[in-house]
């Protein structure tokens, strides 16, 4: 009997840190969210070709979007840019296809959405809502490539993430633990044993 009010308030206890852990990663990613806006590039398909037009149309928007960027001057600036010129990034996109040879569709749209945890070298983003600009081409059913324009942080590509800008950018919007939860290089993982 003993041994089953023990394993109760053991069991207690336990839920009580789990529903306490799950809750500030919840809010980590809420901040993080609230403080980024990323640029999702997804590819017709894993042919090779379809992920050579990917790169193609993720470098015209790039430019575009640095050129619209310059006179941003924080978050909600980016925020207005991007949403405002949604119709000229589609028709750039548009252009750019169209200039490879392909004759996949593509839209472009500022939105938020689910994204899942994204772990690129010793970067980690954690899954949930965030807001992007989102560039679907085709069927939308390949490898993507991402990066964030709000604060101002590129991977090269996903098998070798290098920052092209300072990451010091992104400390600065976050908190310590939130810019933390980020640099993480692994998973805490708690184990609890019977002695």
């Amino acid at each position: 009997m003993i041994a089953w009010g023990v394993a109760l308030i053991f069991g207690l206890t336990a839920a009580v840190f789990v529903g306490k852990t799950e809750g500030r990663a919840a809010a980590v990613q809420q901040e993080i969210a609230g403080q980024v806006v990323r640029f999702h590039v997804l590819a017709n398909s894993d042919r090779v070709e379809d992920q050579e037009v990917k790169l193609q149309v993720k470098e015209r928007l790039l430019d575009r979007v640095g050129e619209l960027l310059e006179t941003a001057e924080d978050l909600e600036d980016t925020k207005d840019i991007l949403k405002s010129n949604t119709k000229y990034l589609q028709q750039e996109a548009e252009n750019c296809l169209i200039e490879a040879g392909s004759e996949d569709g593509v839209t472009v749209s500022y939105e938020t959405d689910y994204f899942p945890v994204k772990n690129y070298g010793d970067y980690t983003f954690p899954a949930g809502e965030y807001e992007a600009l989102r560039v679907k081409i085709g069927k939308a059913q390949g490898h993507n490539w991402w990066c964030m324009l709000y604060p101002s942080l590129c991977f090269k590509d996903a098998l070798n993430p290098v920052l092209e800008e300072d990451d010091e950018k992104l400390g600065k919007v976050l908190s310590d633990e939130a810019y933390d939860t980020i640099l993480k290089k692994e998973d805490v993982q708690f184990t609890f044993r019977w002695f």
